[in-house]
């Protein structure tokens, strides 16, 4: 292992997983989202909003890597910061006014910003700059920064809404307080360090290359188009394709304070989850080999068992037709749990694939393509999931969409999976690359990120 070098709490690394995660915070997207449908009343034409912000993610997730290549990581993150405030305002206007027109353009903003956000978060807490001794906990890390923003904004919601025992939409004092945070967000994305000036434990030094336009495109096909990335797709196709059934039950079914508890409880399941599984990675007691698959088959047996609780819900929940409030008892107890375990189980499962992808190549610039891709990829499967319940769809339909997409999803998944640890990936990797004008290859510090990967 390299020997421990002295940094700059301001360019550590743990430093930069903050600030992203700290954007993530004042973002408060997954506040909104948790409570099921943006707060309003009814959910189809919030799902049908949702779905056309999800497509313009997927297109900027994809496209993401080659735009923070051109105008650089901070000028990016900031700049992937205001979209969201715009959607919140949007669901202030729809909720107040019933301004229909400008909450599907906020849902598109957003996606757009919310897209180059994700081709920026990827590199930075996957493989560039946490050390490969500390990926996991770096990434549990992030997962607690991002979903400290749904625990703050939640408690904000369920002290504003706690009274509200009726169904419909949350008070419009919500909105104004989730604006006004989400305010802070370009100010703190100011805080983040250029790859070049981060500073590794290792001594291991970031490069974030420049390039031309033709070379920055083939490198961008190369990754797209490669075999092991387009195996992958199916699965984070599938990854978040629970949240518009769950989102839309809560709206069905759950009256104002509940759905205001949840928005508060419910993201613990995400703090825990990418803790629980970024602690299992970093076990140095199992070989590389053994976490990716032990982690693996153990969160895609957990995936498929909370479907089939799920269905069993359902069918109680179509027969009684309840109003489900905290005091409902048995109703509100299972639906709950159902609520917490599927978001745990999604983010443990969400954490063990950047921590996949960090094991595919060691290049900034690759992984922002690669993560923007599957991130693209993983908004398209949510797109359709909210165009499917942009009416009143059969329940049973998106029941069997999500562990039919899980099965299919299986087999090619492992043919990565089983590669972890055994074998190198052919994703563009530092050591392949020629020596660009302005922007030298760091031969040293190859050598010693490859090290610490094997060790």
């Amino acid at each position: 292992m390299p020997d421990t070098v002295q940094v700059h709490w301001f360019r550590s690394t743990i430093f930069q997983i903050i600030v992203v995660g700290g954007v993530f915070f004042c973002g408060m997207y997954n506040a909104l989202s948790s409570l099921g449908a943006g707060g309003l009343a009814t959910p189809w034409y919030a799902n049908a909003t949702a779905a056309a912000g999800y497509v313009f993610m997927a297109f900027f997730c994809i496209v993401g890597g080659i735009i923070v290549s051109k105008i650089g990581v901070k000028t990016a993150l900031t700049i992937s910061s205001t979209g969201d405030i715009i959607y919140a305002g949007s669901l202030y206007l729809n909720s107040k006014n019933g301004t229909q027109w400008f909450l599907m353009l906020g849902s598109i903003i957003s996606g757009c910003t919310d897209g180059l956000m994700y081709a920026v978060e990827g590199p930075i807490i996957t493989c560039s700059v946490p050390e490969p001794d500390r990926r996991g906990r770096m990434l549990g890390l992030w997962v607690f920064m991002r979903n400290a923003a749904p625990v703050i904004g939640g408690a904000i919601i369920f002290g504003l809404n706690s009274s509200t025992d009726a169904t419909g939409a949350v008070s419009l004092k919500t909105y104004l307080v989730i604006i006004g945070i989400m305010c802070a967000g370009p100010f703190v994305s100011l805080l983040l360090s250029r790859p070049e000036q981060v500073q590794r434990k290792d001594g291991v030094r970031i490069v974030l290359r420049k390039t031309g336009w033709k070379r920055t495109f083939v490198e961008w096909y190369r990754v797209v188009a490669n075999k092991n990335m387009l195996l992958l797709c199916p699965l984070f196709f599938t990854s978040w394709f629970y949240g518009s059934y769950i989102g839309t039950l809560q709206t069905q079914f759950m009256n104002v304070r509940t759905r205001a508890l949840c928005a508060f409880v419910i993201p613990w399941g995400d703090i825990a989850g990418g803790f629980m599984i970024g602690y299992f990675l970093d076990n140095k007691r199992m070989t590389v080999k053994q976490r990716a698959r032990w982690s693996w088959v153990g969160l895609m047996v957990i995936n498929l068992a909370l479907w089939i609780w799920t269905a069993i819900v359902t069918k109680q929940l179509e027969d009684s037709k309840p109003e489900i409030d905290w005091t409902s008892g048995s109703f509100f107890s299972k639906t709950f749990v159902l609520f917490l375990l599927f978001d745990l189980a999604t983010m443990a499962t969400q954490t063990s694939l950047y921590w996949i992808l960090s094991h595919m190549s060691d290049d900034f610039i690759s992984l922002s393509y690669m993560t923007g891709t599957l991130r693209g990829v993983e908004c398209a499967g949510q797109a359709v999931a909210y165009g499917i319940k942009s009416s009143d769809t059969t329940d049973w339909l998106s029941i069997g969409l999500n562990v039919g997409l899980i099965v299919l999803s299986l087999p090619f998944a492992w043919a990565v999976v089983r590669k972890i640890g055994v074998e190198d990936f052919d994703i563009v990797r530092l050591s392949e690359l020629d020596e660009t004008p302005g922007s030298p290859v760091d031969v040293k510090s190859i050598s010693d990120e490859k090290l610490a990967k094997a060790v």
